[in-house]
C-alpha cells in the first residue's frame, strides 16, 4: 500500500503506478542545485530513479544575499522593479 507524504511536504508521485515516492537521500551539488535518490512507496512497483531538484529563477530577493549566487529574475519581478524604478 502507498503512504501519503505529510501535507507540509513536496508530492513527487511515482512516474509508472502514480503512488507517492519519497526522498531516500539527497545531497547539495550547487548551491542552485540538488540531487536525490527517490523510491516508490508502492512496494508492488518497486521503482527507484534520481532527481533533479534546481533553483531557477528569483521571484522576491533575499534581504542576505550571497554574492556567488547568481539567479536570474523572474519577469514579474523584474517588471516590478522596473516600474519602481520610474
Amino acid at each position: 500500500m502507498s503512504e501519503k507524504p505529510h501535507p507540509h511536504q513536496m508530492r513527487l508521485t511515482c512516474p509508472h503506478c502514480d503512488s507517492y515516492m519519497r526522498i531516500r537521500a539527497s545531497r547539495g551539488v550547487t548551491a542552485l542545485y540538488r540531487e536525490a535518490y527517490v523510491y516508490c512507496t508502492n512496494e508492488t512497483c518497486g521503482f527507484r530513479g534520481k532527481l533533479g531538484l534546481e533553483l531557477l529563477q528569483t521571484l522576491s530577493p533575499s534581504a542576505t544575499p550571497n554574492p556567488e549566487v547568481r539567479l536570474p529574475l523572474a519577469p514579474s519581478l523584474l517588471n516590478q522593479l522596473l516600474n519602481e524604478a520610474n
